[in-house]
């Protein structure tokens, strides 16, 4: 059984940016899993060390239930709190307890952490930052947005006292912000921080450095993920700009950028221009292009698909195998194993359509279906929604009228059977709900 999902954004927004929603309900980001020595690794290892190794070990590895025994020991066992490696200590075993549901535990140990080193260094030293953040991480796993945003925002007025008003190092608290704000729906809070996120890059760096290129990119993640595809592009057509300056306008740096466009282009369906710059930079290439080259072959592909040319496609996707293979960064086989979407547009809901501020939810949908050598999907049926009476006969619709990128066998289009999708949208519920 294959399955499908709306992927979110950036992997790091979520797909819960409006007017319309693609994608799963708001989640946190992952914590990073690189955690930052205790001791001088050149001194001698005490029992002390040596715990702290095994637990952090155990968290990397995302061995929470594991580790949780031997972080409250550590921090049982310390003798002196105002060691910032104490505070240290607290955070890690926050951290474990947040993963296991322990949430009010973990709440009293940041807070703890916070309150150590606001004693230790003062109430906006920059080692707060780090805290608090983590505590903000916390609510928002707890889906306590308007305390995440609290947390958040009195950690990003810290990192600008410390570092400047427009300083890049705010970049995680912006981003963390923007999600917190997703999640109670107020997205023009959102979209402004976000703007902010770029807005600080362009001053730091210049509207013309390279530098600002992945905060452009960043920005039309943002815009992608909000079905905000004309922003989006606007994006994508600026860093074409900034590459363009550097390099001209034939250097294969470019390819990423004009597949992303054609990409919007063929979502929008009012133009053709990047895709017949990529298909002549690919053909031109005379350096190799890497992984990009069986990225953009595989558009190209997507683009006879929907046209329902599928000679072409089916070429387009054998070349595109073929580079992957040439390549060696990455398996076509797995790469090409699951059928892709290539233009489906969700059904839009009431709350979609609506900028009233009403009370919403999310609500859940799955499908399954069979899917042709030639990316149409047959057999549509509905496994579950809930609620239920909403949105079935809208999304059923809607993927018989969508393309998608077939699997791919040895390059080969292949038919795939009992392919599962499932899909998350919004509606209105009462007030006493």
């Amino acid at each position: 059984m294959n399955s499908l999902r709306a992927l979110p954004i950036l992997a790091m927004l979520a797909a819960a940016a409006a007017p319309a929603q693609d994608g799963e309900p708001p989640q946190p980001p992952a914590a990073p899993t690189e955690l930052p020595a205790l001791a001088d690794p050149a001194a001698p290892r005490t029992d002390l060390d040596n715990q702290r190794a095994a637990r952090d070990m155990l968290i990397t590895a995302s061995d929470f239930g594991a580790a949780l025994q031997t972080a409250e020991a550590i921090v049982g066992s310390a003798t002196d709190e105002t060691d910032a490696a104490y505070r240290t200590d607290l955070m890690r075993l926050a951290r474990i307890q947040a993963e296991l549901d322990m949430f009010a535990d973990a709440e009293v140990n940041y807070l703890r952490a916070i309150e150590l080193a606001e004693e230790a260094d003062g109430t906006q030293s920059i080692t707060l930052v780090e805290p608090y953040q983590a505590l903000g991480r916390a609510y928002l796993d707890e889906r306590r947005f308007s305390e995440a945003i609290t947390v958040f925002e009195h950690a990003r007025d810290i990192n600008q006292r410390n570092l400047g008003l427009f300083n890049v190092e705010q970049t995680p608290l912006i981003d963390d912000t923007t999600l917190a704000y997703l999640g109670l729906g107020d997205t023009f809070a959102a979209r402004e921080l976000q703007l902010d996120r770029l807005d600080n890059a362009v001053r730091r760096f210049g509207a013309d450095d390279p530098r600002v290129i992945p905060f452009h990119n960043r920005l039309a993640d943002y815009y992608q993920s909000s079905r905000l595809r004309i922003s989006a592009r606007d994006q994508y057509e600026r860093i074409l700009e900034i590459q363009q300056t550097q390099v001209g306008t034939d250097d294969p740096v470019l390819a990423a950028t004009l597949r992303r466009l054609a990409a919007i282009e063929l979502l929008l369906g009012d133009g053709d221009d990047a895709k017949l710059r990529l298909t002549e930079l690919i053909e031109a290439a005379s350096e190799d292009l890497g992984s990009e080259r069986g990225l953009s072959l595989a558009l190209l592909g997507d683009w006879a698909m929907v046209d329902e040319d599928f000679a072409l496609a089916a070429d387009y996707y054998r070349q595109a195998y073929a580079a992957f293979e040439a390549d060696g960064d990455a398996d076509p086989a797995q790469l090409f194993a699951d059928p892709q979407m290539i233009d489906f547009m969700p059904p839009l809901t009431r709350v979609d359509l609506n900028r009233r501020s009403l009370p919403w939810a999310w609500g859940s949908i799955e499908l399954a279906f069979d899917l042709s050598a030639e990316g149409r999907a047959w057999n549509v049926r509905v496994v579950g929604a809930e609620p239920g009476g909403l949105v079935e006969s809208d999304y059923h619709r809607r993927l018989r009228e969508t393309h998608f990128r077939p699997r791919l066998v040895d390059g080969v289009p292949a038919a795939v059977d009992d392919v599962r999708f499932t899909h998350f949208f919004r509606y209105y519920v009462d007030n006493d709900d």
